[in-house]
């Protein structure tokens, strides 16, 4: 295989394919085949996580140890895991300026850690299981006191002010290993035909259920429940690729429907174009 040494500036399939690769490893990248400032972040990133000298360069030692990594979920793509955690964290700078801090998202959340985990909605075993080996006992006392809390800010500004903060290091494979099986599969448990959907498309629908949970009850769900029945019709045994196809875009209708819950330019409604967006371009791709 050939191995080109890319820097910013570089555009093309090299560069997207080395994006991909990024993404397994938490570079929350856009494989859009432009090597711009987040790319070389992501190489910096990398090249730090190996052991390698840090230059933004993507050389021949930086391909090899990442064609080694293995994909971090074998259920979605590395570029579909990639849009989660970014639409969680805001991407690598924004997690070093911002999310590595505990923070409160607002609305119903509780202080929130890594890449979207809400201490409101999770109990003080899971906190136990899933951080005890990240962070350190005094870290661990402090976050303890927000499970199954409310957020505010002024909470989350003060444990900033106690110097409390989680490593993307440490949130990267707390959220593959622990955190983004559960969504899948809760994501599966009121889409069953999940698993038959093209990967970024899948990729969709638990980001969806990442940021809204599961339940379809009320009218606020109207959209989730109306997107269970559309995945319900295109699984019928008696439809062809195109016909499913067919049936299948009518889930981008449904995710930017959902803006209404939020007014538009808020970030939960430009989450939802996201997905659409996502969803368009998985069905195009199958």
């Amino acid at each position: 295989m050939q191995y080109p040494e890319l820097n910013r500036g570089d555009k093309g399939d090299s560069v997207k394919q080395l994006q991909s690769l990024l993404n397994r490893v938490g570079a929350m990248l856009t494989a859009d085949g432009d090597f711009g400032g987040g790319s070389e972040r992501g190489v910096r990133y990398a090249q730090d996580i190996a052991q390698q000298p840090v230059t933004g360069t993507a050389d021949e030692a930086l391909w090899q140890w990442l064609l080694a990594q293995p994909e971090p979920y074998s259920k979605l793509a590395s570029d579909g895991i990639a849009f989660i955690a970014a639409e969680e964290t805001g991407g690598l700078g924004y997690y070093d300026k911002i999310t590595q801090w505990p923070h409160y998202p607002g609305q119903a959340s509780g202080i929130t850690i890594g890449v979207g985990y809400d201490l409101r909605f999770n109990t003080d075993a899971d906190f136990l299981a899933t951080w005890g080996q990240h962070l350190d006992t005094d870290t661990i006392k402090s976050l303890q006191q927000d499970i199954g809390q409310k957020g505010t800010a002024k909470r989350a500004n003060e444990l900033k002010q106690q110097g409390i903060l989680v490593p993307f290091k440490a949130a990267w494979p707390v959220f593959v290993h622990k955190t983004l099986p559960r969504f899948y599969e809760l994501t599966l448990g009121i889409y069953p035909s999940l698993e038959t959907l093209p990967d970024l498309c899948r990729s969709v629908l638990v980001s969806l259920v990442f940021n809204r949970g599961s339940s379809l009850d009320g009218p606020s769900r109207k959209e989730m429940r109306a997107i269970r029945d559309i995945l319900a019709s295109a699984a019928s045994s008696d439809l062809n690729k195109p016909k499913r196809k067919m049936l299948l875009t009518d889930v981008e209708d449904e995710l930017v429907a959902m803006q209404r819950l939020w007014g538009a330019g808020s970030g939960l409604a430009k989450r939802r174009q996201a997905e659409a967006n996502l969803w368009r371009q998985g069905l195009h791709a199958w």
